[in-house]
């Protein structure tokens, strides 16, 4: 759904203005850098992928600054790093406006425009410009609110349904133990020590059920956090590990346990033994 809003903001900027090149991206929260992703006119692939690092080049000049910035003819411009020249000669780009995606008062991206000739930006292109950044911005603030209110929902739903049964205090006290193990495990390097720690989780676990769905570490890291009732967020945190990461590794284990929400990839993953 992201997707198809940027490129649909995009489009409408190209249409608005007919600049030769609209392209653009996002990131997570707290990030220093992030991708174009979309292109609207590019004539080859070199702007796709671009990985754009705060204060480098135009768009991360505008990513630092959190502030509008352009060009009349990018490859000339002394107040340009070159890290991206190689890109920008490619697509034969001259003139360059690049918008910050503004997000709770952080700079998550930039959608640029752009004209395979040298001058200054008509007001209008600048408007339409601006006017797409602040639509993928909406759009990201939507997404992220929603997201957020998910996960305040199930993991409220997963604490009273905790709250609700028999009192077992030690059994949580296991559980607590058990993703902090495997959190302390993954910072000692001495391999008799891992070996040691393995051993003391196998005993927290039943055996996992032959005929049950593997998981991978990472993923049973974010599962034994999930059943604390820690936000996508704190789980980051815990396992410094980027927001969409930690999005990605329950994701795929929710796909491989067969499981609808957070809630119920903790139920399946436990019943399976991969949790105690």
């Amino acid at each position: 759904m992201m997707r198809s809003a940027v490129a649909g903001a995009l489009s409408g900027a190209r249409e608005a203005t007919g600049l030769d090149v609209l392209f653009g991206g996002y990131a997570a929260p707290d990030s220093d850098r992030f991708t174009i992703t979309h292109t609207v006119g590019a004539l080859t692939p070199a702007l796709t992928g671009l990985v754009i690092r705060a204060g480098k080049g135009l768009g991360g000049l505008a990513l630092a600054q959190k502030a509008p910035t352009a060009a009349r003819d990018y490859l000339h411009d002394s107040s340009i790093s070159r890290h991206y020249d190689p890109a920008v000669q490619a697509e034969s780009l001259r003139s360059v406006v690049a918008f910050p995606i503004v997000v709770d008062g952080d700079a998550r991206g930039i959608v640029y425009g752009a004209r395979r000739e040298t001058g200054s930006f008509a007001p209008q292109e600048v408007r339409s410009v601006r006017a797409a950044a602040d639509a993928v911005a909406f759009r990201v603030a939507v997404d992220e609110a929603v997201q957020k209110q998910v996960e305040s929902a199930e993991t409220a739903e997963y604490l009273r349904a905790v709250r609700s049964a028999p009192a077992d205090r030690e059994w949580e006290q296991v559980r607590v133990a058990f993703a902090e193990l495997r959190e302390l495990a993954r910072t000692i390097e001495d391999a008799d020590a891992q070996i040691g720690i393995q051993a003391i989780l196998d005993k927290l676990t039943p055996d996992a059920a032959p005929e049950g769905p593997a998981l991978s570490v990472r993923e049973i890291d974010v599962l034994a956090l999930v059943a604390l009732g820690l936000s996508n967020r704190e789980i980051g945190d815990r396992l410094h590990l980027e927001l969409e990461t930690v999005k990605s590794y329950l994701r795929s284990a929710m796909r491989k346990l067969g499981a609808h929400n957070r809630v119920e990839s903790v139920a399946l993953a436990r019943g399976l033994g991969h949790l105690p």
